[in-house]
């Protein structure tokens, strides 16, 4: 193998090396990301239910304290 072969060789394999690592820190920013976004969206939820029960007790007492 010529110096120029090795040469080759070893800049395919740095860049192959790279590639797997930008792939790998993509992948870790996604779980990450979307790690975040569960509890967040379990948090709206938990609120929309909050208010919309404190709604539905208004409703019920304004129906029921009224007659």
């Amino acid at each position: 193998m010529s110096v120029e072969e090795i040469e080759r060789v070893v800049a395919e394999r740095v860049v192959a090396q790279r590639v797997e690592n930008a792939i790998e820190a993509i992948a870790i920013y996604e779980t990450k990301t979307n790690l975040a976004r569960k509890p967040m969206s379990q948090t709206e939820r938990q609120e929309e239910k909050v208010a919309e029960n404190a709604s539905n007790k208004r409703k019920w007492e304004s129906n029921h304290n009224g007659s």
